[in-house]
C-alpha cells in the first residue's frame, strides 16, 4: 500500500452514514410531515440502509473477522445486527402507509431504527475503536478500505433481503443479482428518480 491517504477512512465514511440515517429518522419524525412525505423518506431510508449494510458485510465484516475474530464478526452480523435490521426492514419494506395505516407503519420502522441505534452504539463505541487500534491498522489501510467502501456501495442491493447470505463469497454474488432487480423495482417506487440523500 502507498504512504499517502487518498481516500476518506471506510470507518469516517461509515459513521457518516450512520449520521446521515439518524436525520432521516430525526425528519421523518418531524412536525411538518404529512404520510405521504414519510413514505416516501421512509422508502429512501431503507435504501440507504440496505446500501450501506450490503457494502459493509462485503468490506469490512471480512477485515473484522480477519483481525478480530469470528466472534465480533458474528455479533456484528447476527441476531441484534445486520440479520435482525433485514428482519425488520424488510417487513417495513412490504408496508405502506395507505395500506397498513401510519401508526402500523411507524411502530414497525421505530423498531427497526431501535435495532439499528443499537448495532450503531456497537460499531462507533466499540467495534471501530478496537479495529483502529489493532496492529496493521493504519490511514493507508482505512483509506484503502474506504475505497472498496465505496465501490461496494455503488453496486449494492437497495431492498433489505433477509434470507441473503451475508458472507463473502456468496454475499458478494448474490447482491450482484439482486442488485439490478433492485434497481428496476426503485425506478417504479420512486418514478424514475431514486433518491440521492
Amino acid at each position: 500500500m502507498s504512504t499517502t491517504s487518498s481516500h476518506p477512512s471506510v470507518i469516517s465514511m461509515i459513521n457518516q452514514d450512520h449520521s446521515k440515517f439518524k436525520s432521516l429518522w430525526k425528519e421523518y419524525n418531524g412536525p411538518n410531515m404529512n404520510g405521504e412525505m414519510k413514505q416516501k423518506l421512509a422508502w429512501a431510508l431503507i435504501r440507504e440502509i440496505a446500501m450501506h449494510s450490503s457494502a459493509e458485510e462485503e468490506v469490512m465484516y471480512p477485515e473484522v473477522r480477519k483481525r478480530l475474530g469470528d466472534e465480533a464478526a458474528d455479533h456484528l452480523l447476527g441476531m441484534e445486527g445486520h440479520q435482525k435490521l433485514k428482519d425488520l426492514l424488510y417487513e417495513v419494506n412490504n408496508m405502506t402507509i395507505e395500506k397498513n395505516g401510519e401508526a402500523a407503519f411507524t411502530a414497525k420502522l421505530d423498531e427497526a431504527m431501535k435495532v439499528l441505534m443499537h448495532h450503531i452504539d456497537d460499531e462507533e463505541g466499540k467495534f471501530w475503536p478496537r479495529f483502529e487500534a489493532l496492529p496493521g491498522v493504519d490511514a493507508d489501510l482505512l483509506s484503502h478500505l474506504g475505497s472498496k467502501f465505496e465501490s461496494a456501495k455503488a453496486h449494492a442491493v437497495t431492498r433489505p433481503h433477509p434470507w441473503a447470505p451475508n458472507k463473502p463469497p456468496l454475499n458478494v454474488v448474490a447482491n450482484m443479482a439482486t442488485a439490478p432487480l433492485d434497481g428496476l423495482a426503485d425506478m417504479w417506487r420512486f418514478a424514475g428518480n431514486p433518491p440521492q440523500v
